[in-house]
């Protein structure tokens, strides 16, 4: 799935690397640029105040997919899964939307790990980003490309016990759809996350779905869950209980760091849900106040991704 056009720029630091157009397995660094989308359904959908974070963690993860098989030379039939993740805002001005179109650029370092034969099981990956020229925010996620027999046990492992842990067919727990502009979107196509089911002790816990057909969000009855959703699904449901909680106002709210760490697969065809807490608000040094959450996403009584998220109210 192509998002923008995207320039790929290898600084190689070994001299076959100019020769061969490929890399030894060691560090190596990489620019990245692309206009931020002005007419994306989902990048741009919303109240447009601010440029979408998640096209930074989506630029990037196609960026380091293509690295690993054009130029570590990892094979195809390796399915590559996060081992953790993360994004940052550094200065929000840069990330506040204006009238024309905005560039983004990001300086990736990749370093290989466990390298069997000269091909790495795994990669390190770290990038600085920078909007028209301001250095704005970072990048982080580790990676692994799985043999197909391993990721299929994993999958087949895991899906088990998620049916486990489900709640049974007879008792469904009904998602209940929220507004679009309650989590910061213009389109109900968008919204991954439905009001929360309950909410005991101050642990607020969400429906979450994978969109069917969705261009970011979709993931068919085989697949896993796309990263994207934990993504989106956090910044979403973050949204909710901070408004809940301290009145933020998701359109002048935004997502200014995330962390994620996985544990294992989601089935697309399983009940996810997400449970939420937050702490209480503090300001920065301007007086804006801002929110942490903390979430964990489980099908059953598997937990698959834990993550926190921190939102800034920027009005």
């Amino acid at each position: 799935m192509d998002i923008a056009p995207l320039h790929l720029l290898h600084r190689p630091a070994t001299p076959e690397g100019f020769l061969l157009d490929a890399t030894a397995p060691v560090e190596q660094h990489f620019a990245l640029s692309a206009e931020l989308p002005a007419g994306h359904g989902t990048f741009n959908d919303g109240p447009g105040t601010f440029h979408d974070l998640l096209f930074v963690a989506e630029t990037l993860r196609q960026a380091t997919h293509f690295v690993a098989h054009q130029y570590f030379r990892v094979p195809v039939e390796r399915p590559a899964v996060f081992v953790s993740s993360g994004l940052e805002v550094l200065d929000p001005a840069p990330w506040r939307r204006g009238a024309r179109t905005a560039h983004i650029t990001l300086d990736v370092t990749l370093t290989p790990l466990d390298v069997v034969a000269g091909i790495p099981r795994g990669l390190d990956c770290r990038g600085g980003v920078a909007i028209d020229g301001v250095s704005c925010g970072s990048a982080a996620a580790r990676l692994q490309f799985l043999m197909p027999g391993v990721y299929r046990s994993h999958r087949e492992r895991g899906r088990q016990e998620s049916l486990r842990g489900t709640v049974p067919a007879g008792e469904p727990e009904l998602r209940s759809a929220v507004a679009p502009e309650s989590v910061g979107r213009g389109s109900a196509r968008n919204v991954v996350v439905g009001a929360p089911l309950r909410a005991p002790h101050g642990e607020f816990v969400l429906p979450v779905e994978c969109a069917p057909g969705h261009e970011v969000f979709a993931a068919g009855p085989a697949d896993h869950v796309p990263g994207p959703v934990f993504v989106e699904a956090s910044r979403q449901a973050s949204l909710l209980v901070a408004a809940e909680l301290h009145g933020l106002r998701p359109s002048h709210a935004v997502l200014t760091r995330w962390w994620g760490s996985f544990r294992g697969f989601g089935d697309a065809d399983l009940p996810l849900t997400c449970t939420v807490t937050a702490q209480d608000p503090v300001r920065d040094g301007a007086g804006r106040p801002s929110v942490r959450t903390r979430l964990a996403f489980s099908q059953g009584s598997r937990v698959l991704c834990t993550a926190s998220a921190t939102l800034l109210q920027d009005c």
